[in-house]
């Protein structure tokens, strides 16, 4: 698109307007290719000496060609015999040197000649000489006629053919009708011409002159027809006489920015965590020290211990034995020969009165002719026998030696010493058993 200030471009974040002035040529137009939504308004130009204004067109395109040519229409100037304005405006009539000539249309092409045009917004017609009728509004399916005064004012353009010129009142000619594309010329008269039509589709036709110096005098210019192509624009709305001044094109559209896709959102979860595990527990003998007795099994490896074995290790553990051999089980177990006892000679003498509360009694030691076994070697508590054990072995029974029936004395003493003896039992059976209080 070639630089001009009267082309301005703005974009608002993805939203952007093009608009095109008058700039007396054709200007060519290529859209991004990520321009989308594209509409567009035409407005055409106003007819010379303030005649009828500019149609304006809206719509949408359905196909958007690879490259636009914008042509948009100049006003229409004011004097005698005034070319229209740029883009098919219709000459002015004279001879009073005041007539108004047509506007031109604004279009849009797909090419330079006038078969391509897809748009076209119809320019107003021109305003006659004298006190002048005013010129038809452009714009439309068809375009607005001219105002009479006493010349005819011209016709608008349709979508087939050009409006037809106004006949002129008195000496003079009449206005020109309009073609394709172009508005009719106005008339010449002795005092008074007719304004041009305006450009279009299809031109407006030229007002009439007027030759009589009353009253209203000549007639204005039709305007010119606005167009759209079916195949390419669509939501059409048209509107007559609405510009003033030159014409003007604007596009909209769109830009569609397509944001790269995101990349997958890879989750990042941690890597499973292997649980070490034990190798297999080879079964190997355990490794115990012969000269250690009641060594411990060696516990397995990983091994939860039983509701049992958790048991058993929450009792203190038992002491160390000495490293010597152990005895064997048959004579740890076998009762500790005990030196048979002798009972004694006890001589009792019968006591005086006087020493009546008073009591004798004779033990005799052991007799030495007695042999004994020398012990074998037991555990520690066999081996150290207790002050009970030593006590019982010393206590004797008293033996009567005599027929004589018994006195208090002797049964009193008799009941103590069975209640010793069994105090002494008893206490050794509690303290270390029954086996063990047969070995003691």
């Amino acid at each position: 698109m070639p630089a001009s200030a009267s082309i301005v471009e703005e974009c608002f974040d993805n939203q952007c307007t093009i608009t095109f002035g008058y700039t007396g040529q054709i200007e060519s137009l290529t859209f991004p290719p990520n321009a989308t939504n594209i509409r567009f308004e035409a407005l055409g130009a106003q007819g010379g000496k303030s005649g009828g204004g500019g149609g304006r067109v809206t719509g949408e395109f359905t196909q958007v060609p690879e490259i636009l040519y914008i042509t948009v229409g100049g006003a229409g100037g004011s004097n005698a015999a005034e070319p229209g304005g740029f883009n098919g405006g219709g000459t002015a009539g004279g001879s009073a040197g005041v007539e108004g000539s047509g506007g031109g249309a604004s279009d849009i092409r797909i090419g330079y000649s006038l078969s391509s045009r897809i748009v076209v917004a119809g320019g107003g017609g021109g305003r006659g000489s004298g006190l002048g009728s005013g010129g038809g509004a452009g714009g439309g399916l068809v375009g607005a006629n001219g105002k009479t005064g006493q010349g005819s004012g011209g016709l608008g353009g349709t979508q087939s053919a050009g409006g037809l010129g106004g006949a002129t009142y008195g000496d003079g000619t009449s206005g020109t009708a309009g073609d394709w594309g172009v508005g009719g010329t106005g008339g010449y008269g002795p005092l008074h011409g007719g304004g041009g039509g305006g450009g279009g589709y299809y031109g407006g036709g030229g007002g009439g002159a007027d030759a009589d110096s009353c009253c209203t005098d000549a007639g204005g210019g039709g305007g010119g027809s606005s167009y759209t192509d079916p195949s390419l624009i669509t939501n059409v709305v048209h509107t007559l006489g609405v510009r003033p001044g030159a014409g003007q094109i604007t596009f909209s559209y769109q830009l569609f920015v397509e944001s790269p896709p995101a990349p997958p959102t890879e989750e990042t979860t941690a890597p499973p965590v292997e649980e070490p595990t034990a190798p297999p527990a080879t079964e190997e003998p355990p490794t115990t020290d012969p000269s250690v007795p009641n060594q411990p099994e060696p516990e397995s490896v990983n091994s939860a211990p039983s509701e049992s074995e958790q048991q058993v290790t929450s009792q203190p553990e038992p002491p160390q034995a000495s490293a010597q051999e152990p005895a064997p089980v048959e004579a740890v177990l076998a009762p500790e020969p005990v030196a048979e006892l002798v009972a004694p000679i006890v001589t009792e003498e019968l006591p005086s009165e006087s020493e009546a509360n008073s009591f004798e009694e004779t033990r005799s030691a052991p007799d030495e002719s007695v042999t004994t076994q020398d012990p074998v070697a037991k555990d520690e508590i066999l081996q150290k026998p207790s002050n009970l054990s030593q006590a019982a072995q010393k206590v004797v029974v008293p033996v009567q030696n005599r027929q004589s029936p018994w006195n208090s004395n002797s049964l009193f003493a008799g009941l103590i010493g069975l209640g010793v003896f069994a105090l002494i039992a008893g206490l050794v059976v509690a303290r270390r058993g029954v086996p063990g209080a047969i070995a003691s």
